[in-house]
């Protein structure tokens, strides 16, 4: 398989792979297996297909890692056994960074897609919106998840495209489109919220 290009990165040769990426939001899984090469256990014809081409054998096993996990290494170790490093991405900045590599982030990974779509909404509102963190810290009535349950419950009902009672701002501010984008700026919103919480509770903590 075609390693993850994160682990490029130098600091994989000094650190041990889980010290490295549990810090930046994932949960790793990890499974290791001797090569064949004893005759006194190993299968005589797993130790010739393994001799015979190493690479080709190693990309052939499968490794039992949890639903939801991405396998991002497999190949041998420094003491000859055969690992297989597998990654769930916990938050949003994990996700990106597993999508940075364009082979962990193809048509068929509709998660990868939807994360980055969030993701991308979330930065375009803060880059050409007019919204900033600073902004967003003095919504403390819940004005975020309000704009955010408006959006979602659009793209669920389809009812009218007039803002909703619950519409915390100016109604030329409320610009649905299509149940997809609704969603997406939903959850854009709703990360900011979580943001701004997580803000307040860290500057309540250092009072």
């Amino acid at each position: 398989m075609h390693p993850h290009q994160l682990l490029d990165h130098p600091l994989f040769d000094e650190r041990p792979i889980r010290h490295v990426l549990e810090p930046f939001g994932f949960e790793i899984n990890i499974h290791a297996i001797e090569s064949p090469i004893d005759p006194a256990v190993d299968d005589e014809d797993v130790m010739d297909a393994y001799a015979a081409d190493p690479r080709t054998y190693i990309d052939s096993l499968e490794f039992p890692h949890p639903a939801g996990f991405t396998e991002v290494y497999r190949d041998e170790d420094e003491d000859g056994d055969i690992i297989s490093v597998a990654v769930r991405a916990k938050t949003v900045f994990a996700q990106l960074l597993l999508c940075a590599d364009s082979s962990f982030a193809g048509p068929n990974n509709t998660s990868s897609a939807s994360y980055i779509a969030v993701y991308r909404e979330r930065m375009r509102q803060l880059s050409t919106e007019g919204f900033s963190r600073e902004r967003d810290d003095e919504y403390q009535h819940g004005e975020l998840a309000y704009a955010a349950a408006s959006y979602a419950h659009h793209a669920a009902s389809r009812v009218v495209d007039n803002a909703p009672a619950i519409w915390p701002w100016d109604k030329k501010w409320w610009k649905p489109t299509d149940p997809r984008r609704d969603l997406v700026k939903a959850g854009a919103l709703i990360l900011a919220e979580i943001e701004r919480l997580d803000r307040a509770a860290e500057r309540q903590g250092g009072e």
